[in-house]
């Protein structure tokens, strides 16, 4: 860690992904500590341990269920760091009606791109894009063996393994279950899909960090086809005259919290350093 010369005085609200869990910023979290910062993971609602009800599976409603507990925890203003869906809530809550007024928010890769606003982009093509395996009923270690699979981009080592198995929870009889069923899981694709991220961009009142996956040359055509709605999206933002400053992380997966834990923790204390002494 090369920025540690500043200590920061923020409470660090930290935002998983879809089907993810709170524990997905452990190998950052330790990081943002250690320069002055408070860290609050949070498992959403249907995810993690927390509870699990059957409907309200959307933006407003997480937002509600985060500003609750940031109240009854007594935390204003703090910087939000969310990943993948967990960007588009940090967005969501730093909407002013929302009430948080965030110091400044991170988008790991996500928030930037508005899925129903791209050329040639269907519902049904994002639907089956993001319709997730039937994992419930799979024996732990065949699941171990999917994570570790020479298939895959990246290979996670032992302590990111540790990290994707609290998505899950374990029967007496070795079978796994995602901690976000399917269905729970569809309603969250469809709230992604309508997201206005583009005049969530625009209302924001803060400074906005973008950290994002590029992946390597020669990959697949859903790899390129992210690339391109996260472009837009920057270039978007930028012609509305969004506060964001965007770092592209090459040859990295999406999932860039277990994949560079360290370089994104830099990217948020660069940024924070930045922003704060600034004003």
């Amino acid at each position: 860690m090369r920025v540690m010369d500043v200590l920061f005085a923020f409470p660090a609200v930290l935002l998983h992904g879809l089907s993810s869990n709170a524990r997905i910023l452990d190998l950052v979290a330790p990081q943002l500590s250690a320069a002055g910062l408070a860290p609050l993971a949070i498992d959403l609602r249907g995810h993690g341990l927390s509870e699990k009800p059957e409907t309200a599976y959307d933006f407003a409603t997480f937002a509600g269920d985060v500003s609750a507990a940031l109240r009854s925890l007594g935390i204003s203003s703090p910087v939000i760091v969310g990943h993948s869906l967990g960007a588009y809530l940090a967005l969501e809550l730093a909407a002013p009606e929302h009430g948080i007024d965030p110091a400044s928010v991170v988008l790991v890769d996500g928030g930037v791109s508005q899925m129903s606003a791209m050329p040639c982009v269907t519902w049904e093509a994002v639907r089956e894009r993001l319709t997730p395996p039937r994992l419930a009923g799979t024996p732990l270690a065949e699941f171990r063996q999917r994570l570790a699979s020479p298939d895959r981009a990246w290979r996670p080592d032992e302590r990111a393994v540790e990290i994707l198995l609290a998505n899950v929870s374990l029967g007496a009889d070795g079978m796994i279950a995602p901690h976000l069923s399917f269905e729970r899981h569809m309603q969250l694709v469809r709230a992604l899909w309508e997201y206005p991220t583009h005049a969530r961009l625009r209302q924001a009142g803060c400074p906005i960090l973008a950290v994002l996956a590029e992946p390597p040359a020669g990959g697949s055509a859903v790899d390129a086809a992210h690339l391109r709605a996260k472009q837009h999206g920057l270039a978007v933002a930028a012609a509305a005259g969004a506060d964001l400053q965007a770092v592209w992380m090459k040859d990295t997966v999406h999932d860039i919290p277990l994949h560079r834990p360290d370089d994104l923790a830099e990217a948020i204390l660069s940024f924070l350093h930045r922003t704060t002494t600034a004003r």
